[in-house]
């Protein structure tokens, strides 16, 4: 089922200013040719889960910048999430956030060649454009780089 998401943040918050949407319109279309079979795909999540006892929740205020480095041979039983809204559904099953589990039976079942060894989650709710435009975006392209990353899957929240 499509969700309209606009008009629901808008009457979320109504009683902020208007947030303006980022439009990209200047980006032309690239088609993906290469098969999954033969990609390493990694996981980026905007749900602000982290591991349990080893690594710093998200701040629950807007614009926290940093993400969180989850390696992909995690115990999902060891996640937690940050991110208020989510929250009981994603407790119940971590994968509809943060889909570490369905990836690695993908990769099991031979249908992406590899899940990379490290994912990426930060939080939502970042309303410097510029931070995330610049800084956020320059850090996470560079560790995909590194990690010689295929293909990406990105799980907005």
């Amino acid at each position: 089922m499509a969700v309209d998401y606009i008009p629901i943040v808008r009457a979320k918050y109504a009683d902020q200013p208007p947030y303006q949407w980022t439009m990209n319109e200047n980006v032309p279309w690239t088609p993906f040719e290469k098969d999954l079979a033969r990609c390493r795909v990694a996981l980026i999540s905007t749900s602000g889960v982290y591991v349990k006892g080893q690594q710093q929740p998200f701040g629950r205020i807007k614009n926290d910048l940093s993400f969180r480095e989850i390696p992909k041979d995690v115990d999902p039983r060891d996640l937690a999430i940050a991110h208020n809204l989510l929250q009981p559904d994603a407790e119940r099953d971590i994968n509809c956030t943060f889909p570490i589990e369905r990836l690695r039976d993908l990769e099991r079942e031979g249908f992406i060649g590899e899940l990379a060894p490290t994912a990426y989650t930060c939080m939502g709710r970042i309303f410097i454009r510029s931070k995330l435009k610049g800084e956020m975006s320059t850090w996470l392209i560079e560790q995909l780089r590194r990690q010689q990353i295929d293909a990406a899957l990105l799980v907005p929240v």
